[in-house]
């Protein structure tokens, strides 16, 4: 008996201790909760859904300040777009001008094309370009749509630049043709023209292959038009030569000088000295014989100088520098085929002929 007290004597402490435990577990449970209560009563939101707390927060100031600054950003981007593709427009457009004067098919051009890509179509009205419609597009598509037409804007200026190079090789292909009278007219006469005539010399009737310009010994004479010279020596009845090739079979030659200033290989530009006015070879008196030849066949240079201004008359002689580039391209396979021998006479490019003509 006493020891079934004794053991009731020890496990009532022991459940004693578990009570106490528990209730100070719970205790600590409801400060807890009491707490929190009173900080969301004086503290915390209100209890509203989910999307009514979103929209409370998007109410603040800061973020109508946001979103006003993105609408403006966006309203920015839109008309940056619209200007760029007015100006892609306006190239495009310029493009395919440049290409019809230049004898480009148009249609098949790549501003053509960049045309077709970036004009506005004909019945888009132009309030879809105003900023207001900018908001149903996102900042990423705009700025995707701003920088593909930057690209279109860069490649467009590529191809005007392409079309200007392929008018100035144009221009400098008009710079090509023999135009330029070979003597000032100040001190020079017409004295004799191209055709059929009797020869003062032989007698005999033969075709003057050029048109003699008299002029007093010593005059200068002119490079009718740019080109590479291709001969420059004595040949038998022309006197001292000068032979220069300007390109498409186009040759033009200035005989009986007293004086030359070019050599073989030298570029000349249009109006530059080549010579000095002399009597030299089969010759009656001081002049320049003149030839313009195609293809190695003469003919009438009034045809040419005819086509001449009075601006060409009196061009610079300076060297256009985009005229020297061209030429240079051509320069080197036309001097090889320029071939002299010791005695200083000239073998010409094949189609031309060193038998002399009627002067």
């Amino acid at each position: 008996m006493k020891e079934e007290q004794h053991a009731s004597q020890n496990t009532t402490p022991v459940k004693t201790k578990k009570v106490w435990a528990f209730s100070v577990s719970m205790l600590s449970l409801g400060l807890a909760v009491a707490a929190g209560a009173l900080l969301e009563r004086h503290f915390g939101l209100p209890s509203l859904p989910m999307h009514e707390q979103v929209a409370s927060v998007e109410s603040t100031p800061e973020a109508l300040r946001d979103a006003a600054l993105i609408h403006h950003n966006l309203n920015v981007m839109a008309s940056q777009i619209g200007q760029l593709r007015a100006k892609v427009d306006t190239i495009a457009r310029l493009g395919e001008r440049l290409a019809v004067s230049t004898g480009a098919d148009a249609e098949t051009s790549e501003l053509h094309k960049l045309l077709s890509q970036n004009a506005l179509a004909s019945d888009e009205p132009m309030e879809d370009l105003e900023p207001e419609n900018s908001s149903v597009m996102s900042a990423e598509e705009l700025g995707r749509e701003l920088d593909s037409l930057k690209v279109a804007l860069s490649r467009g200026d590529d191809m005007l630049k392409t079309a200007d190079l392929a008018m100035q090789l144009q221009g400098a292909e008009q710079q090509r043709t023999p135009t330029a009278i070979p003597v000032s007219m100040n001190n020079a006469r017409i004295s004799s023209t191209y055709g059929w005539r009797k020869n003062p010399v032989t007698g005999r009737h033969m075709l003057h292959s050029g048109v003699d310009f008299a002029a007093p010994a010593g005059t200068s004479v002119y490079a009718a038009s740019a080109g590479i010279v291709v001969a420059a020596g004595w040949m038998s009845a022309y006197g001292n030569v000068v032979d220069i090739d300007h390109g498409k079979g186009v040759v033009t030659r200035y005989a009986h000088n007293s004086k030359l200033l070019v050599k073989v290989g030298d570029l000349v530009a249009k109006r530059q000295v080549i010579a000095k006015v002399g009597s030299t070879g089969r010759s009656t008196g001081a002049h320049v014989h003149f030839e313009v030849r195609v293809d190695g066949e003469p003919t009438d240079p009034i045809a040419f100088l005819s086509q001449m201004s009075s601006s060409t008359a009196v061009a610079s002689t300076a060297p256009d520098s985009l005229l020297k580039r061209a030429e240079q391209v051509g320069a080197a396979a036309l001097s090889s085929k320029i071939v002299t021998d010791t005695k200083e006479h000239v073998r010409l490019p094949s189609g031309i002929t060193t038998r002399p003509r009627m002067r």
